[in-house]
């Protein structure tokens, strides 16, 4: 138990003992002249000090001998106190940048989905490619649950089909049999591509790079009743949607 506590203390007080002068913050930006840094913080080991990066990584810099260190500090007991701090200050960064994502604007050019009887209070906005595997992953699980969704695409320029079949799902009639379509036969529908299609996509894609979305499925979870983004989702990360699909159950 007492080793316990001791790694705990360790991990609380490793970083951001006391304040950064601005001196020393420009000591550590002049080994990193081309990179931002959002702030920089003490370690327990003299002269060593962590640069937070605005993407959410952590890099060690020791600007008396001009060294950078990548990886990860643990303690002798086993406890990675860099992924502990690299995961407050990715948290810290993704309610910051929920504040500032706007509900309306997620939704203008989306296109609704319901699963089974759709959602309570909680609806989801994707932005997905028609070829992404993790974004088929996603599709799956939903298709029994009752959910909302609003696709955006996001078609990945490595996935050589990605950009035609979106513009194929966003010129049909019916969204969700195209997509069911495509999925189970990984061919074109070979329909007319229509102007609107191209302009939804062309404005989805402007909207995927302002936020700063690099990969897909790239989720965000709508609070309906207050029109609020409350939570992002990274990745094919089933977990976390179904804990969003369970809140919205206890929501009838």
């Amino acid at each position: 138990m007492r080793k316990l506590i001791l790694s705990i203390s360790i991990a609380a007080s490793l970083f951001g003992a006391s304040l950064i002068s601005q001196k020393e913050f420009g000591l550590v930006q002049s080994v990193l002249p081309n990179t931002k840094i959002s702030k920089v913080e003490h370690t327990l080991i003299d002269g060593l000090y962590a640069a937070f990066l605005p993407n959410g990584n952590v890099i060690y810099v020791y600007p008396y001998k001009r060294l950078i260190f990548f990886g990860e500090i643990y303690t002798n007991t086993g406890i990675n106190l860099t992924n502990k701090i690299k995961t407050a200050w990715k948290n810290k960064i993704q309610k910051e940048r929920l504040k500032k994502i706007n509900a309306e604007e997620l939704l203008k050019n989306s296109f609704e989905i319901k699963f089974g009887k759709g959602s309570n209070k909680y609806e989801i906005v994707v932005f997905t490619d028609p070829e992404c595997p993790f974004c088929r992953r996603v599709d799956k699980f939903v298709k029994d649950k009752n959910i909302t969704f609003h696709i955006n695409y996001m078609p990945l320029y490595f996935h050589p089909h990605a950009k035609k079949w979106a513009l194929e799902i966003l010129s049909s009639k019916n969204k969700k049999k195209a997509i069911e379509t495509i999925e189970k036969t990984n061919k074109d529908l070979n329909i007319t591509i229509t102007k609107e299609a191209k302009k939804t996509l062309k404005a989805t894609q402007a909207l995927a790079r302002k936020l700063g979305i690099r990969g897909t499925p790239t989720m965000f979870v709508i609070d309906t009743k207050t029109n609020k983004v409350i939570d992002v989702i990274n990745g094919a990360n089933i977990p976390k949607l179904q804990k969003w699909i369970e809140k919205d159950k206890e929501q009838k």
